[in-house]
């Protein structure tokens, strides 16, 4: 009896090793019958690349790979109806739900990275959101004109001047952050996502940063494009 309960929990202690790397994408949407795949951008890979994939009949999601490395982020195709975006921080906390009939509102929910970066973008929003958006209606109206006087190429070249000065200092918010932050994973993120024109203060801010684990698949995918 005594061998027969070791071997169950050398079995069990094995199963958890073998399943270590494995990382789960779950989730229920109503009504969902077809194909789902996770796919995330790999380091030095062009484009995205399917991890996983699953022929889902009663709506259940549960999508498993042990190529990619946390924290990252993924997309799940749902059927060719949605697609959800999602940043990857745990092994199995991600959760996909929804109902088929309202692909728009299909979303993931369990991740603490996720939940960080949507206040930042609230921020974002606040701080810099309303001022661009005018700007952008006053663009957008002189250029729907069919035939552009010469007062409105000034008045165009003005509000782009004035969302480029907006964007800039929305850019030297976002270095600030991850300036003030260098060990903390969001700034990866902030890194690859917000700072994407300028190439060089990417590469400076990227070589600053001090986490602690970088073999994870925005460190790495970071890596291989800020060589």
């Amino acid at each position: 009896m005594k061998r027969f309960s070791l071997f169950l929990v050398l079995a069990a202690l094995l199963f958890c090793a073998c399943d270590s790397d494995t990382v789960k994408v779950r989730g229920e949407v109503e009504g969902l019958n077809g194909t789902v795949k996770l796919l995330a951008e790999m380091p030095g890979e062009p484009g995205l690349t399917i991890l996983a994939q699953q022929e889902v009949k009663d709506g259940k999601i549960d999508l498993r790979t042990d190529q990619f490395k946390i924290p990252g982020r993924v997309w799940v195709d749902i059927d060719g109806k949605a697609t959800v975006e999602a940043i990857l921080d745990t092994k199995d906390m991600i959760w996909i739900k929804g109902k088929i009939k309202f692909p728009d509102q299909i979303e993931a929910d369990g991740s603490g990275l996720m939940d960080e970066y949507k206040e930042i973008k609230k921020m974002y929003k606040e701080r810099f959101g309303e001022d661009i958006a005018k700007i952008d209606k006053r663009i957008e109206k002189i250029s729907k004109k069919e035939k552009l006087t010469k007062d409105d190429e000034v008045m165009l070249g003005i509000h782009q001047l004035q969302k480029q000065r907006f964007l800039k200092k929305q850019a030297n918010w976002t270095r600030d952050l991850i300036v003030a932050n260098p060990r903390k994973e969001i700034s990866l993120f902030l890194i690859k996502d917000q700072l994407v024109d300028s190439l060089d203060l990417q590469k400076k801010l990227f070589h600053k940063m001090a986490v602690e684990n970088k073999e994870s698949n925005i460190y790495k995918v970071l890596e291989s494009k800020l060589k």
